[in-house]
């Protein structure tokens, strides 16, 4: 896990990455002028930004997360917060932490999956599961209404204590 020393800082590194990645799309962007040259351009697109286009929103809904802890409870300056921005933890690792000295305070999941759908559905089972057997509170940040529900009925379901928070980045 990385230690968060400047929100700023990392939000500048966030918005640096969505302008890289707007300038890759955009060299894809011309007319095509037959099927064939389109496959050809959606596959390099698909190639070239797919991973990035996730992980992206995946940082900065861990930084929102972060964002609406500190403003709910979380403010106090003696708390060293950790992430996993690209989503490169381990089984053992949390997208988020905040840690008072040695004591683990809280740990956070997140998700920008839309609809808890097939696989999506599956793998919220498996991240609640394993939010749930870490130290301190425990959140699980999502990004749509549906996406909350339906955790929360997981966690109701299972009888597991953790809050889920929507943050909708869209407005």
């Amino acid at each position: 896990m990385e230690k968060i020393h400047d929100v700023t800082e990392a939000e500048r590194k966030t918005f640096e990455d969505i302008k890289e990645f707007i300038r890759t799309i955009s060299m894809f962007t011309e007319e095509v002028k037959n099927i064939d040259e389109g496959i050809k351009s959606l596959r390099a697109i698909r190639r070239l930004t797919y991973e990035n286009m996730n992980q992206i929103q995946h940082e900065h809904l861990v930084l929102k997360g972060m964002q609406w802890l500190r403003v709910n409870g979380y403010a106090d300056s003696k708390y060293e917060w950790y992430w996993n921005p690209r989503q490169t933890g381990d089984a053992n690792e949390p997208d988020l932490m905040a840690k008072d000295g040695v004591k683990t305070i809280l740990c956070g999941e997140a998700t920008t999956s839309e609809n808890p759908v097939g696989l999506i559905d599956s793998r919220m089972r498996d991240t609640l599961d394993k939010l749930n057997k870490m130290e301190g509170k425990k959140y699980y940040f999502v990004r749509t209404k549906q996406m909350e529900l339906r955790a929360n009925t997981k966690i109701r379901n299972n009888n597991l204590d953790i809050t889920v928070t929507c943050i909708n980045s869209d407005a």
